[in-house]
Formats: structure tokens, sequence, C-alpha cells
């Protein structure tokens, strides 16, 4: 690990402060300021996200931001796994378990599963907006269609699924969030056929920003709890 870090630490550094950066840009904001002038945050639940653009500022700002979380997530995604895949390791210093991550594609997962955290993070605690953003639902959603796109789908089924039958945006989304690291696990090995070491290493990841992401909805937990979430269908 120490050959490793000593080797790519500027890439790792790179990749997470890109993603950062691009995370930051949060179109829920600025999309809102441009159609109305206001303050998305002002509105509805507070959150910086499509699903409050959607129920405050109409269908067509919500499709503008939905695109825009998507593709900056997905951007960030492809650039850090670009950056990992060039940085020029020496393999003769590695110990067993580091020769394991100069495989190309392991180095590139390692790179884009740090910068969609990154960009997660980025789109929660924007540094252009006063640290106040979104709950990293549709970013997490890009980061996994562009790394695992079947995971991806499974995951927007168990969403879909969930918020047919309680209405719930914020339960369908945590609950595809809960199923994100096993269904990661099991694609990685079954599917991809690559080494337990590499799935455990996804998994982990999307243990992380599973947690993450059900932190953030903390506030919804307690709505859904006391029988006061918002449900599709019903004026906030």
């Amino acid at each position: 690990m120490v050959s490793f870090l000593q080797n790519s630490w500027l890439a790792l550094l790179l990749a997470a402060l890109i993603a950062y950066v691009l995370g930051s840009v949060n179109f829920a904001i600025i999309i809102t300021r441009f159609f109305s002038g206001n303050d998305i945050r002002s509105f509805g639940s507070g959150n910086a996200g499509a699903t409050n653009v959607l129920r405050s500022q109409g269908k067509l700002p919500a499709a503008f931001t939905f695109v825009g979380d998507l593709l900056k997530s997905m951007l960030s995604v492809y650039l850090g796994g670009l950056l990992l895949q060039n940085v020029q390791l020496l393999p003769a210093a590695a110990d067993e378990m580091e020769l394991l991550m100069y495989d190309p594609q392991n180095l590139g997962l390692v790179g884009a599963y740090l910068a969609g955290v990154f960009c997660i993070l980025g789109h929660m605690y924007p540094v252009f907006f006063g640290f106040r953003g979104g709950k990293g639902v549709m970013t997490t959603f890009g980061m996994t269609l562009l790394l695992d796109w079947r995971t991806a789908l499974i995951m927007l089924g168990i969403f879909i699924l969930v918020v047919l039958i309680t209405r719930m945006v914020s339960l369908g989304s945590m609950i595809a969030g809960i199923f994100m690291p096993f269904l990661t696990y099991g694609m990685r090995v079954w599917v991809y056929g690559q080494s337990w070491e590499t799935a455990a290493f996804c998994a982990a990841v999307a243990v992380l920003i599973a947690v993450i992401v059900i932190i953030k909805h903390r506030e919804n937990i307690k709505r859904i709890l006391n029988g006061t979430e918002s449900k599709l269908g019903r004026k906030q």
C-alpha cells in the first residue's frame, strides 16, 4: 500500500479535487435561480435536488437538474478512472496485494470510485453554495450507471417499486442505496469475474456511499416514522 500511495498520491488528489469541484456545481440551485430567480433551498423540503425542483419549480427545471447532476457524476467518475490508469507505477517495489492494484482496470476502479465519492460529497456540501446542497441520490445513480450499469438498473427498479408502493421518493432512495453494496459485490464477482479483493473494495466504497446518503436522509427518516413524510401526488 505504501508503494501504491507513493506512486499515485498526486493522481488520487487530483481525482478527488476535480470530482469535488464538479460535484459542487449544484444544478438544482443554478437552474432554479435561472428559471425563477429564487433559491431552491427556500422551497419545499429545502433540499437542493431534482425531487424538490420538480415539486416546487416544475417538470422542465427538474429535467435539466436531473440531467446535469447525472452528467457531472459520470464525468467525475470517468476523469477519476482516467487519471489513475495513467499513473506510472513501480510493480517491482510492490507487495503481492499491491500487484493486484497495478492492473490498469483495477487502478481505474480505484480512481473512479474515489471520484464518485468526492462528487457525491461535493453535491451534498458544495463549496460554491455555502456547503448546503442535495442528498446525493442522482449523483450516486450517475456514478453507478457508468461503473456498473447492471447494478444501476436494478437499483433503479428497486427505487421505482418502492416509490410505486409507498409514494415516498426518500424511502425508495434509501432502500435502493442499502442494496447497492450487495449488488456491487455480486456483480463484480459473478458477472464481471473479478477477484474477491476487487469486489470487496468496490462493495466497501458502496457501503460508505450508502451510509452517507442515508445520514443525509435522517430528517426524512424522522418524518417517515412520524407519518409526515411528503408523498408524490400530495402538495407540501
